[in-house]
């Protein structure tokens, strides 16, 4: 006999038919023409949330239509459009300060970023005190 060798008891071990545990081949066959899924439609936590028509949906007919509601602003109210060379200059702005923002997200500024950031502030036309605000709002914020 070696060490690891386990003796023979095959007395001590029953078989265990797997099958038999899960009743597989040993349930009642349901009957032709019988539903299968009837025994859980009795148990159906959701029937009372299910119509009796699934095309009921469509229909146009019901009465619990939502009422409809109308938001409308007052003339006086409405705020004024802002002058187109103004907008272009907020979203040469906003390019620039994202571009500033990305660049600076390791708190360092490399040669090749503060050169890429020169060039962009020269042709978005934005001044070197405007690019010091920027730089001040981020480090702020």
């Amino acid at each position: 006999m070696l060490p690891f060798e386990e003796p023979d008891n095959h007395e001590e071990e029953e078989e265990i038919d797997p099958f038999k545990e899960l009743e597989i081949g040993t349930a009642v066959k349901t009957q032709a023409g019988s539903n299968p899924l009837a025994a859980f439609e009795e148990d159906d936590p959701l029937a009372a949330f299910e119509e009796s028509d699934p095309l009921s949906a469509f229909d146009d007919s019901t009465d619990d239509v939502a009422e409809e509601v109308v938001i409308s602003f007052d003339d006086e109210v409405v705020p004024d459009i802002k002058s187109e060379s103004n907008s272009s200059e907020d979203k040469a702005e906003s390019t620039y300060k994202l571009l500033l923002e990305t660049v600076w997200v390791d708190d360092i500024l490399d040669p090749s970023e503060v050169e890429l950031l020169s060039r962009k502030r020269k042709e978005l036309g934005l001044s070197f005190v405007r690019h010091l605000q920027l730089v001040r709002d981020i480090i702020e914020g």
